[in-house]
């Protein structure tokens, strides 16, 4: 076998040394610019009788030190396992949002950002037209919780709703946190910027707003979960349909490279980062133990997988490219 390869490349080195005289004969075709960038940035999964589409809204920096806990060697060390170089500047993560259709109804699950916010992201609606859907088209929005890149696609510049016949599905401590002048006032003020948001962006829906004040079944096989910690009214999105199962789990996990070795690694824009801990430690004992699938907000793209051990930490195995739907 080792002959064979040795054979099998002299031969191939061979040929290369003749190929630039072929070539040579060849006219050149018009030279092509590079592209630069990527498709929409769209997937379709199913859940029993739902088809689930994640829609890409853009990418956002994650730093290290936005990272409480983390360790240079330690990263390095994750990194290294998965074949991915470590960086100074740190992590580059997804900003996802997902739309279900359960045949009678279409429920957006976030909407993204503003490429004012950063300026890699604010391609919700764009990559919503690719999927062939409309803004007019989306019956409710649940906000898993309202951070502005989970809700940044909800009003435009003019602050008009841009879901025009959707209402809002959002928790009650969640909505109160946001709207509390109290604790905006006593907020760092490099972070106030995020209440501004909030109210900003769901302004347009104060009077189409269904606020939810513990576990409920809001629709046939839709459950919302809390999931409190890094917001105080953070919801997990329980889907289950002929059998099978997905929990969006929002924003859970951010860091899906480091935090599955890491999970008790938290995140600056953590509200409760005992609590985010906590709620992160139970979710994912609970999607292995149970063998519930998962999707999330920050999971590499398109987001949909399943947890497994890995020792005493954890691993994200994504889901094969699904050819039929």
């Amino acid at each position: 076998m080792e002959h064979s390869r040795r054979s099998f490349f002299k031969l191939g080195a061979a040929a290369g040394l003749a190929a630039p005289a072929l070539l040579s004969v060849r006219p050149s075709l018009a030279a092509a610019p590079k592209a630069g960038t990527q498709v929409p940035g769209l997937y379709r999964h199913s859940v029993g009788d739902f088809e689930v589409t994640a829609i890409l809204d853009g990418a956002l920096p994650v730093a290290p030190g936005l990272i409480v806990g983390y360790d240079e060697d330690q990263a390095a060390s994750a990194l290294k396992r998965q074949h991915l170089p470590a960086s100074p500047e740190g992590q580059v993560i997804p900003v996802i949002g997902y739309l279900v259709n359960t045949r009678d109804r279409l429920i957006a699950i976030d909407n993204g950002s503003t490429d004012s916010f950063v300026e890699t992201l604010g391609n919700y609606h764009s990559v919503l037209d690719s999927a062939g859907y409309s803004a007019d088209q989306i019956d409710h929005v649940i906000a898993t919780h309202l951070h502005v890149d989970h809700i940044g696609g909800m009003a435009d510049a003019r602050g008009s709703a841009r879901f025009k016949n959707a209402d809002l599905i959002v928790s009650t401590a969640e909505w109160d946190f946001w709207h509390n002048d109290t604790i905006r006032s006593q907020t760092p003020e490099g972070f106030q910027f995020l209440f501004d948001a909030a109210r900003s962006q769901t302004a347009p829906y104060k009077d189409k707003l269904k606020l939810i004040e513990k576990d409920e079944e809001v629709f046939p096989g839709i459950q919302l979960v809390a999931l409190p910690g890094h917001t105080p009214g953070h919801l997990g999105v329980h889907l289950h349909s002929q059998g099978q199962q997905l929990l969006i789990w929002g924003d859970v996990v951010h860091a899906t490279k480091l935090q599955m070795d890491h999970p008790d690694w938290t995140i600056a824009f953590d509200v409760d980062a005992d609590m985010a801990r906590a709620t992160r430690m139970r979710v994912l004992d609970m999607v292995v133990a149970d063998d519930i699938s998962v999707a999330g907000m920050h999971l590499d793209f398109p987001g949909f997988g399943h947890i497994s051990r890995n020792g005493s930490a954890y691993r994200f195995d994504p889901v094969a490219w699904d050819y039929g739907i």
